[in-house]
This record gives structure tokens, sequence and C-alpha cells, in this order.
């Protein structure tokens, strides 16, 4: 068998399908990728840590229709490696042989029969939604998970069902984003975990997805990538009750103006847990901090409203924040030890909520 296909469209490929993949796994097979030809012109390449599993396809010549193994890093090493235009494949017995221009690799192939095949999956429901809604709700919430896994359903994306409109939600217990679309009803609401998400929506998509519901998994689709994953089972916090209705400040400004004020900030605030305080006088917002190592203020001309207050943010906190949004910052105080509420005047269908961090 050989398939001759454009490196760069490959490379892609193969870095979505690698995401999914453990870097330690207790199963060698779950470190492998399945190669899938058909012809005369299709390439698939399949990838399973057993909570999700993803296939891509790829335009390539082939002239015989075959499925086998490659350990998942050494493929995508190679691939990544190589600058032609073009590679080659060629299975023959259990070798396979990777040509690029001069270079060529030689490589073997592993034991199907060990692999976790996917099974059939029975859809009871599918929702179309336009790619770019999905990928935008996705950058704005995904970074905000628990990322230690130590609480299996702070580390998904709720998808809560409010009929018009569906909310994707993550917290790490620390903060809490909430982003709103609106798309048609999609039933009961599920957590998924945010890789996902995040795996799917960094494909090259068609403009129109489909998404099937099951009783227990997920299907996402798009003309080249199918990703299939478990839903996560448990409760996901009453995250409503910590959002604040009530304030008594709020501030407006750009959020280039923050961002680089908190990056003059941080010299001094990296030795104090990146702590940073922010002093809301009437029209002026003062950052500072002061550590062992120095002193540092920053002043700000802003809009202000409310009372004047002196409370302490985690820089990472709030430039992570600033990350997934544009223009022009609106800061809802409610008191020195209560919750704060962000928001972009870009995107009213999305909120950031943050803690201040204990006072001096």
């Amino acid at each position: 068998m050989q398939f001759v296909c454009d490196r760069k469209e490959l490379e892609k490929k193969v870095q979505i399908v690698t995401k999914i993949i453990p870097s330690r796994s207790t199963k060698d097979s779950l470190s492998s990728i399945l190669i899938r030809t058909e012809i005369p012109d299709k390439l698939y390449l399949y990838a399973t840590n057993i909570e999700m599993n993803v296939e891509t396809m790829t335009t390539c010549k082939t002239d015989e229709s075959q499925s086998f193994l490659v350990s998942a890093r050494l493929f995508r090493d190679i691939i990544d490696s190589l600058t032609s235009d073009l590679i080659i494949g060629i299975l023959e017995d259990r070798t396979f042989t990777i040509k690029a221009g001069e270079t060529e690799y030689h490589i073997p192939t592993q034991n199907l029969l060990d692999f976790p095949l996917p099974e059939e999956f029975l859809p009871e429901r599918e929702i179309f939604l336009k790619s770019e809604i999905l990928k935008s709700a996705i950058r704005k919430v995904s970074p905000f998970v628990d990322k230690s896994n130590i609480r299996p359903v702070l580390s998904g994306i709720f998808i809560e069902s409010r009929g018009d409109e569906v909310r994707l939600v993550a917290t790490d217990a620390n903060r809490l984003a909430v982003k709103k679309i609106h798309i048609e009803d999609i039933g009961s609401s599920v957590i998924l975990p945010a890789l996902s998400l995040e795996t799917f929506t960094s494909a090259d998509l068609d403009e129109d997805i489909v998404i099937d519901f099951s009783n227990s998994k997920v299907r996402l689709r798009s003309k080249d990538i199918t990703l299939v994953t478990s839903i996560i089972d448990g409760n996901f916090p009453q995250y409503e009750k910590v959002i604040p209705s009530e304030f008594i400040s709020t501030i407006r400004l750009d959020k280039e103006v923050l961002r680089e004020s908190i990056k003059r900030i941080l010299p001094i605030s990296k030795e104090e847990d990146y702590a940073v305080k922010f002093s809301i006088k009437k029209g002026k917002l003062i950052l500072s901090s002061r550590s062992p190592i120095g002193i540092v203020f920053d002043e700000l001309s802003v809009e202000t409203e409310g009372d004047e207050i002196d409370l302490f943010f985690s820089a990472n906190y709030i430039t992570e924040f600033l990350s997934v949004g544009e223009g022009i910052v609106t800061i809802r105080i409610s008191g020195e030890k209560d919750p704060a509420l962000f928001t972009f005047d870009s995107d009213p269908d999305f909120i950031y909520v943050t803690m201040p961090m204990e006072s001096e």
C-alpha cells in the first residue's frame, strides 16, 4: 500500500488527533494512532484515550484500502521534522516507510488486536450549530476549567440548557466564566471534558457543524473531523449563587490599558503571589504592589462610579480574563471580600467572576 499526502495538511491533522493522547498510559495501545487509507483519495487518522476518540480525514492519493497502527509520538515527531511539500507513505508487511524528499524513515507497525476501536454511536437527538459560535464560546471559557483534575466535574465545561439559550460554564473554584449562546434547545444539560471541545474547535471546521447526543456520549461532527466524548458524570456546582447582583463600585477602562499596567506591576508583585492592589478613587485607578524587593505604583485615568475602595486581585487571574476579549472592560465591585464581576462591552453574553485576594 502507498499513499501520497500534502505535508502541511497531514501535519495539521496529526496535531489534532495527538491532543487527546495521554502523555503516560498503562496501555501502550493508547499511545498509538490508527492510520486508515480508503481508495482512491482518503486518509483517516484515529486516536483514543478511552474517555474520548477523534478521527480526522485528509485527501491523499492511495492505491489500496488498509489500516495499521503506529506510535503516535514517533509519527508526530517525524511529520513535524519534515519540510518537503509531499509525504509518501508505504506499508510493506509490518514496516511503515515515510519518504519526504531525500529523507526516508522505516518504523515498525503495532498490533491492531490490542487497540480499542470505536463503539457504534446511536444518537438520540442532534442539533446544528455555526462553528464560529462554538469556537468563540470555547475560547472564552476553556481557560478557566480546573487543570488539576482533582474534581472531574470542574475539569469539564458545563453545557446548560436554558430553553432559548445555552450557557457554557467553566470554573476552577477560584473563578467562574459563563458564555451564553443562542441556539436551538439541546434538551438536557451535560458536562463535557474541556479537552474534547478544545480539540474539536482547533480543527478547520465547516461553517455548520452537527452535535449528536446519546445517553452517555456526545458526538461532534464536521466534514473532516468526528469526535466522540463521554459525558462527565456528576453535579456541576450551583454557579449562579456566586454571581453578584449588587455593587458598590464600578470602573471602566480599555483592556490594553489595564493589561499594560498589570505588566508594569509584575516585576514586584510576582514576589508576593502576584497580588495586585486595586485602589479605586474618583476618576482614577491606582494599581500597586509591595514585596521585599520593592514597591510599585501605577495610576490610570478611568471612568468610576460609586464608592472608593481598596482590594487585591491575582494578576494572573486578571490577565487571563483580559486574554479572551477585546475593547472596554467593566469591573463591578461588590465589596472588599466579595466576588467581583468582569465583562467586555464587546460581548455582553460573557461574564467572569473572581474573588479578591486576602488583604495585606
